[in-house]
Parts: C-alpha cells; sequence; structure tokens
C-alpha cells in the first residue's frame, strides 16, 4: 500500500489549521456561555433594554434574528442559574460538552436542536429519559458523521417517534405544478415541483440514468447530461409508442410459448432470516396469454421502497412505522400501503433461504441477493460522507478476494464509488466490518488520532 508523503511544513498546516478549527469551535461555546450570563444576570433590563436579544444585537451589530438564535443556542447549551442562583443543567448536555471540546460543528448542533426541538413538541413526545438518549447518540454521532449524514439520522428519529408526520396532507399532489415559458428567441425555460415522494424518487431515478456519461470521454456537465436526458424523453414520447402518439400498444402473440416474464430488480435487504423487512416491487406487467388482442408493453421495476413487515400491516390500524426510498427518504406506512394497491406492486420477502447472502469463495461477484442487501444497508455509497446512489456503485471486499481469500457475503462487501474504491485500495485510509455494517478509519492527516467513522446510511441504533 502507498503512503501519503508530506513534509514538515504541510505537516504544519495540516496541524495548524485544524487547530484552529477546534479553537473557533470552542470560543463560539465560550460565546455562548458569555450570553447565558448576561441573560442570567439581568444585564438587558439593567440597562435599559427590553431583552437580551436586543441588547445582543445592539452591542454585536448582528440582526435581530441572529441574536435570538444566539441566545436560544446559549439557553440549550450552556448551564445555568435560576432567580434564586440555584445551577440549572443545560438542556441538551451532550451537545454543549461536544462543542465546548471543538468537536462538532455549529452545523451539527443546529440539527439536534432543530430534531430535539421537533420531538419534544409532539402531542405525545417520547419520555425525558429518552428524549436524553437521543440527544446524546445525536451529539456522540456529530463528531464522526458530516451534517448531511447527520440529518439523515436525525430524520430516521423523528420519522420513528413522529412517522404520521411524513404523511402528505390530503391533496398534496394536486398542488402538482409544471411552468414552461417560450422566450421570444424559441428558447424553452422550465420548472416545476412534485411533492409525492414516490414521484419524485421516480423522476430522480430516470434521470440519473439516462444522464450517466456516456464513457470516459464525454465531458458534458452535469447540467447538460440532464438536458439531453429531458429531449431523449420528448423524443421517446413523440416515437412510434410514444406518450404523444396513438400507437403505444404492441400486438401480443396468443401463444404463450417463449414469453418471458420480467424479473423485479434492485430490492433491498440487510436481514438473513427472521421477520425481514418487506421490499415493495412494482410488479411487471405482463402481456395477457391465450387471447389475441393489445395490451400494454411490459415494464421493468425501477424503483424500491423497503419496510419492516408488521409496519406494513398495522398502516391497516392506523400505527406507525415507514418506508425507505433507495435515496433515504422516508414515507409513511399508510402510503406504502395504498402504493402497494395502486401501483401493482408485490411483496417479496429478501435474505430467505433461496436468495443466500453468502457465497463463500465460490464466485467473487457479489449475486443479486447479495446487491440488493447491500443497497438496502448502504444506500449508495458506503464511504462516510459520499452521496453517490447505488448504481454508480461497486461492490468491494473488505478482506480482499483475491489476496486475502475474502468470502463474497454480505458482512464482507460494501458499496463504493469509483473515486472511493480507488482511495481504499491506495491505503489512505481502512476499511473493517463492525455489528455487520462498515466503518472507516481515516489516515493521520483527516485525524491525528485516527477514529473510525460508521459508513453507510445512518440508521438508529436499536
Amino acid at each position: 500500500m502507498s503512503e501519503y508523503v508530506v513534509g514538515v511544513a504541510e505537516r504544519e498546516a495540516l496541524e495548524s489549521a485544524r487547530a484552529e478549527m477546534i479553537a473557533q469551535r470552542r470560543a463560539y461555546y465560550r460565546r455562548l456561555e458569555s450570553i447565558a450570563r448576561i441573560a442570567d444576570l439581568g444585564t438587558a433590563a439593567n440597562t435599559g433594554y427590553r431583552s437580551v436579544e436586543s441588547l445582543i444585537a445592539d452591542r454585536d451589530n448582528l440582526d435581530l434574528a441572529d441574536a435570538k438564535r444566539l441566545v436560544a443556542e446559549a439557553a440549550d447549551l450552556c448551564a445555568r442559574s435560576s432567580l434564586l442562583g440555584e445551577p440549572l443543567p443545560a438542556r441538551l448536555p451532550c451537545t454543549g460538552a461536544a462543542l465546548s471540546a471543538g468537536l462538532i460543528d455549529p452545523q451539527h448542533v443546529k440539527i439536534i436542536r432543530e430534531t430535539m426541538a421537533h420531538l419534544a413538541g409532539l402531542a405525545s413526545p417520547p419520555p425525558p429519559d429518552e428524549l436524553a438518549g437521543v440527544e446524546k447518540t445525536l451529539a456522540d454521532y456529530a463528531e464522526l458523521l458530516p451534517p448531511r449524514k447527520l440529518q439523515q439520522l436525525a430524520k430516521a428519529f423523528i420519522d420513528r417517534y413522529d412517522p404520521d408526520g411524513a404523511a402528505p396532507p390530503d391533496g398534496e399532489h394536486c398542488r402538482d405544478e409544471m411552468h414552461l415559458l417560450r422566450r421570444r428567441d424559441g428558447s424553452l425555460v422550465f420548472k416545476g415541483t412534485l411533492h409525492d415522494p414516490l414521484d419524485a424518487e421516480a423522476a430522480v431515478e430516470v434521470f440519473g440514468v439516462l444522464s450517466e456519461r456516456a464513457g470516459a470521454d464525454d465531458e458534458r456537465s452535469l447540467e447538460r447530461r440532464q438536458a439531453d436526458a429531458f429531449k431523449d424523453l420528448t423524443q421517446d414520447a413523440r416515437g412510434p409508442r410514444g406518450l404523444a402518439t396513438d400507437a403505444r400498444k404492441e400486438h401480443v402473440n396468443p401463444d404463450p410459448a417463449g414469453v418471458e416474464a420480467d424479473a423485479p430488480t434492485e430490492a433491498d435487504d440487510d436481514e438473513a432470516g427472521g421477520e425481514a423487512p418487506l421490499a415493495l416491487i412494482p410488479e411487471p406487467r405482463r402481456p395477457e396469454t391465450g387471447k389475441t388482442g393489445w395490451t400494454e408493453r411490459p415494464g421493468r421495476a425501477l424503483l424500491t421502497v423497503t419496510i419492516d413487515h408488521r409496519w406494513l400491516c398495522e398502516a391497516l390500524t392506523g400505527k406507525g412505522g415507514y418506508g425507505t426510498l433507495d435515496s433515504g427518504h422516508h414515507v409513511d406506512a399508510a402510503t406504502v400501503r395504498r402504493w402497494a394497491c395502486d401501483a401493482e406492486i408485490i411483496p417479496m420477502i429478501l435474505g430467505a433461504k433461496s436468495e443466500p447472502l453468502d457465497v463463500g469463495r465460490s464466485q467473487r461477484t457479489a449475486p443479486d441477493a447479495i446487491r440488493r442487501a447491500l443497497n438496502h444497508r448502504d444506500g449508495g455509497c458506503a464511504f462516510p460522507g459520499c452521496t453517490r446512489r447505488p448504481r454508480r456503485c461497486e461492490a468491494h471486499h473488505v478482506r480482499e478476494w483475491l489476496q486475502h481469500r475474502g468470502a463474497t457475503a454480505l458482512d464482507n462487501m460494501c458499496l463504493l464509488c469509483r473515486h472511493h474504491h480507488q482511495l481504499l485500495h491506495h491505503g489512505h485510509w481502512t476499511i473493517e466490518m463492525i455489528n455487520g455494517r462498515p466503518w472507516f478509519t481515516p489516515p493521520w492527516i483527516i485525524d491525528t488520532e485516527r477514529r473510525p467513522r460508521p459508513g453507510g446510511r445512518p440508521r438508529v441504533p436499536t
């Protein structure tokens, strides 16, 4: 494995930059402590101000909205004193401690504060001890995850305690809109909004596939490739069987011999036995055999929703639970059940004996069952902070298949995009499986303590 070659000056620059970052975070917390003390002492009233926020805004030359945010952060993160001088603990003690040590960023703090405020404001909030556990978990993971990944974990907590919050209001789909503006020069400007998560997921998936690079020499920008994808869709719609024509059907041979049904694709799961989650896969439209006539052409599934079987069944009684799209977005169980009725979706229990998640040394390439399980567990490139979707990733053996005789098994594989796959092979990062999930250890130039970071899709600890 190759190693970084770093000179003395580069090492000093790296260490100095990290030290400055930690110092800035600590200074930010000390500023909040000062604001909390100003509030406790009643300085605003003593100086003629109606509120601490107004005083802070004038003193620090801030907008009032920013001053209000600082005062609210101080109230949440710092220990206070009552009117009688009695000490009061911080509302979010673990978050405050992590910020005071310089281990997390104000962006992490914002996510944790918003999440805890949401949970505490529910009609039936979790018990205080559970709220404290959620705050500690988020603060601990904030030290290891970038804000975007922490937001996903926070969303999972919210959906656990407030699953109905993911349900769209009645008639939400009626607000879908698309605006087309034709300019005088003949060009077209368009923008729109799709509110239904399934519609949005389908659009992202289709454009993602159609806008992939045609090859290594494809130098088009992402914006250009997406525009070309839109043009391809309009051209297909004007084709012989396109949506914009009348000839959208094809003749079916009454002889069923040789008719081969399309197989469902890309279901997700990460459990090999027991009560596995339920993957909901659009059922291909099959020709009606045994008679002559016209029918819709068979399609192929593009989307996957994974949901615990118990949650899907309890959707009938109005209880909670949610399904997870490939993108990581959550939808409530009732909506998933509605999709199952409306979209010809069939259930498949994954990870059963007929779909082994460990083929040992018999083959190097991950079979479909393992690939689906990887898609669900990692949600895309497992490297910390990477947002590449599953279709742009490769299945990587943690213990090398050829060099170290590693097995082709779920607990020895993870998804990696091409860039991070190469980064792993260069030896700058190391990876190991802990409790069935990939953890990445950074090189010293990233973290001098080399603390492992969780990879894959963030999940609520069980």
